[in-house]
């Protein structure tokens, strides 16, 4: 099983749709039997594949319970192909001081996926916007990482802080490997073109791979009110074509070639 963990620590940056269209992509095209994992006490990607379990109070077996040590379940999703470890705010306790208390075991996600590899060819990680119990988690399960951009200022500045992240996150798990920086919501515009090419010269001498770059669209949003990936809703649309483009370059860099 591969394993890959959407995150940034600032918000707004396209985590959760890119996760819902990777494994909406992933199932489709390339006939992989996709685990999504909701690590975000948000819970929108349990509120879009499987609305009916985040409407459910007395759900159980979600991801806050697989860190309290207790059972966890695969669930399925709207998405064919594709199951999810759902999120609920039980996830809101589980901060890092959790962790230190004994409260919520950080390797318990990994132990899962272990115990799990021959039912999934691929999960994906939808990290929160901070450093929790469940983003710990994550680390320690993750193959790789995808950081999702938006080519801003506050972007550009973080990159600095990217890197030092990194190192931080190695400490929990030594073989984590940054994948790549995938920038996001990006639109026709002369000066943000220019700074793309910026930060792909700037992480280029890190060096760090950007993938290539997702556009933006009103469909993305269209999609959300629909709770269907773009696959489904906007088949011929120039997003589902980018992050098309995105996971062929995921899948080669995965398989040692360069596509």
């Amino acid at each position: 099983m591969r394993t890959t963990a959407i995150m940034n620590l600032k918000g707004g940056t396209g985590k959760t749709v890119t996760a819902i269209n990777m494994a909406a992509i992933l199932a489709n095209d390339y006939d992989q039997r996709v685990l999504l994992v909701d690590a975000d006490s948000q819970a929108n990607l349990t509120q879009f594949t499987a609305p009916n379990l985040a409407s459910d109070r007395n759900m159980i077996g979600g991801l806050a319970d697989l860190l309290c040590q207790r059972d966890a379940f695969a669930y399925p999703t709207s998405i064919v192909g594709v199951k999810i470890i759902p999120a609920n705010d039980d996830l809101i306790g589980l901060d890092v001081s959790a962790v230190t208390r004994g409260v919520a075991e950080p390797m318990a996600l990994r132990y899962f996926l272990d115990d799990n590899a021959d039912r999934f060819d691929w999960c994906i990680i939808d990290c929160p916007p901070a450093f929790s119990a469940g983003a710990m988690a994550a680390i320690a399960a993750t193959d790789n990482l995808v950081v999702p951009m938006k080519v801003d200022a506050f972007g550009m500045n973080g990159i600095k802080s990217l890197m030092a992240m990194l190192e931080n996150m190695r400490r929990i798990n030594p073989d984590l490997e940054l994948a790549g920086v995938l920038p996001t919501m990006v639109y026709q515009d002369k000066q943000q073109l220019e700074k793309l090419s910026e930060l792909r010269a700037q992480l280029g001498v890190i060096p760090v791979r950007v993938f290539h770059s997702i556009r933006r669209s009103p469909l993305v949003d269209r999609s959300t009110f629909s709770q269907e990936p773009l696959i489904s809703c906007s088949p011929k649309s120039k997003t589902l074509y980018d992050y098309r483009m995105f996971i062929h370059q995921l899948i080669g860099d995965q398989e040692g070639g360069e596509n």
